[in-house]
């Protein structure tokens, strides 16, 4: 019953719909638009710099429904040991030799004009997958990219008013590659968390890749 209210949420979300409020025992935190007098400055470190990469591809699995591909979507969905969804970046050459810094950006109801469904103890984690490997539309959880490298010390809570580094370290993109595909899945053992993915509705919300000089 939980799992077809995530969903329902899910697709009232990406329909721009309001949320139903028998969508409980979901916590809506956000489920309007918000005026600008209600925004509030972004979280520190919650800003993006021109060029800052987002995913190209985002899709959601689900153990309990292993072998059902639900295809592309701008809202990313999670819940307790259900639902995941995998992310693709795309680094271009320009990456070469630099330093890619992995963020995810949390702004709270107050920051953003993004709705979003967050509810538990907000612990999750970050399963990476092999570079030049990503989900495809039809991805599905018993048909995922194949293993790679996770960050080795993502944050242990994800909570709305903040800007977490997820991981930093070199690029990794070989010399003369127009552009290496990196892909990784969000997931959680205990919270419920569907959003939309944006950077143009008051704060940016969800996963971003800045490509910086190695630090000296």
């Amino acid at each position: 019953m939980k799992t077809l209210a995530v969903v329902s949420a899910l697709l009232s979300l990406a329909a721009g719909l309001a949320i139903p409020e028998d969508a409980t025992p979901l916590e809506i935190i956000s489920s309007r638009p918000l005026t600008i007098e209600e925004r509030s400055s972004c979280p520190k470190g919650g800003d993006l710099p021109k060029g800052a990469l987002q995913p190209t591809l985002m899709v959601p699995i689900s153990k309990n429904l292993p072998d059902v591909a639900f295809g592309p979507t701008w809202n990313p969905i999670v819940t307790p040991n259900d639902f995941c969804t995998i992310f693709n970046l795309v680094i271009p050459s320009s990456g070469f030799n630099k330093t890619c810094t992995l963020e995810f950006l949390f702004p709270s109801h107050g920051q953003t004009f993004s709705p979003y469904i967050y509810n538990g103890a907000g612990h999750f984690t970050f399963t990476g997958y092999a570079f030049f490997s990503g989900a495809t539309p039809e991805t599905t959880y018993n048909n995922q990219p194949p293993p790679g490298p996770s960050p080795p010390s993502p944050p242990a809570v994800l909570a709305p008013g903040n800007a977490y580094v997820i991981n930093a370290g070199p690029c990794f993109i070989p010399e003369g590659e127009a552009s290496m595909e990196v892909s990784g899945a969000l997931c959680s053992p205990d919270t419920d968390l569907v959003y939309l993915q944006t950077e143009n509705m008051g704060c940016p919300i969800g996963f971003y890749v800045v490509i910086s000089d190695p630090e000296e």
